[in-house]
């Protein structure tokens, strides 16, 4: 197989804009399987130790560990998440073992002397890689969870995949954040320059990324439904601060110094929005909403406390009734989207602003 490179990367991952071709490959692929062998089918497509998701944090790695349990050394999910979970496997599945060319496509076959003419499968980009693959995984994951719709999704897969493949909306997004995930371990430093000639990063794509999207039932209510109690205010805290922390580091960031509460009576549904708006910034750090997040920390590490603590508002407030889900919902996208704009932009261009 040809060597891998951005070019021939993106012509690959061009399928998945490719409506007719997705639903045909997938046609065969509707009946639900349990998240075990799911799990199970995954481990062998990319040549890894049907062990490996065997390990709690590993399945939380893939789906989130604000959305499982684990009972008697199982993984336990309700029926929503194991719906979404299937539609991504079977999306991912084809992702990785499409079979794809360009002749199948339609798209034009290129001179088969060109080196990036040819990319067969993405076998040997994530051949054991569990770390790789668990991250393209849950950003496919990340992005059916905050767009399909209820209906949908109780009539599965296919349903889902049908409603989710060949809008530009969906397909874009889809592709840029594969992209950028995999253009990463072939060719990081020209990456971004690659993504902005495709037209993968900008403003038209965190539109199509952040807006019109389920942010409440996809982050908030899992974590209303993780605990029943609460530990002590100065607990609560220290667990959240620690992961800001954590998070601020991926980024190369030193610790904040925001202040996670307001006050010192947390009770549940505050540090359950506290949480939520962690668990979301964490899902946009898999997106190409990253580069814009290690410009923000570059610039100051307490711009992520702040940011995570207007999402939490609005969770909260939507926890509390004093805000419906769908205006919560927009008003989280509206601060992504400016967030997206304010530290995607170039500092020359912001400073004459």
């Amino acid at each position: 197989m040809a060597l891998a490179t951005l070019k021939s990367l993106h012509r690959y991952l061009r399928l998945i804009e490719n409506a007719s071709e997705l639903k045909r490959r997938m046609s065969a692929s509707s009946n639900q399987r349990s998240l075990k062998e799911g799990l199970s089918e995954i481990s062998k497509l990319v040549g890894l130790d049907d062990a490996a998701f065997k390990d709690p944090q590993n399945v939380a790695a893939v789906i989130g560990p604000q959305r499982l349990v684990m009972i008697w050394g199982e993984p336990s999910v309700t029926a929503h998440i194991a719906r979404i979970f299937d539609s991504s496997k079977v999306l991912l599945i084809v992702l990785i073992d499409s079979g794809y060319t360009e002749k199948t496509t339609g798209i034009g076959a290129l001179s088969k002397s060109d080196p990036e003419s040819t990319l067969e499968s993405l076998k040997p980009l994530l051949a054991g890689n569990l770390v790789l693959t668990c991250r393209l995984f849950r950003s496919l994951f990340e992005h059916m969870l905050g767009f399909a719709s209820p209906s949908s999704a109780q009539q599965g897969s296919a349903a889902l995949l049908n409603e989710l493949t060949g809008s530009k909306e969906h397909g874009r997004p889809f592709l840029a954040t594969a992209m950028f995930i995999l253009g990463a371990e072939i060719d990081r430093e020209n990456l971004m320059s690659f993504m902005l000639e495709q037209g993968l990063f900008g403003m038209q794509l965190f539109e199509q990324l952040l807006q019109n999207r389920e942010y409440c039932d996809a982050f908030y209510t899992f974590r209303k439904l993780e605990r029943v109690f609460v530990g002590s205010p100065a607990e609560e805290e220290k667990q959240l601060r620690n992961r800001m922390d954590r998070f601020n580091e991926q980024f190369g960031g030193k610790p904040g110094d925001v202040r996670m509460f307001e006050t010192g009576d947390q009770d549940k549904a505050r540090v359950d929005a506290h949480f939520a708006a962690v668990d979301l910034l964490e899902a946009m750090a898999l997106t190409p909403l990253s580069l814009c997040l290690n410009n923000s920390i570059a610039a100051a590490p307490s711009n992520t406390g702040r940011s995570m603590k207007i999402i939490a508002r609005h969770f909260e407030r939507f926890a509390r009734g004093e805000e419906t889900k769908e205006h919560a919902n927009r008003e989280i996208a509206d601060h992504l989207l400016a967030f997206a704009r304010q530290f995607s932009a170039d500092s020359k261009a912001t400073s004459l602003s």
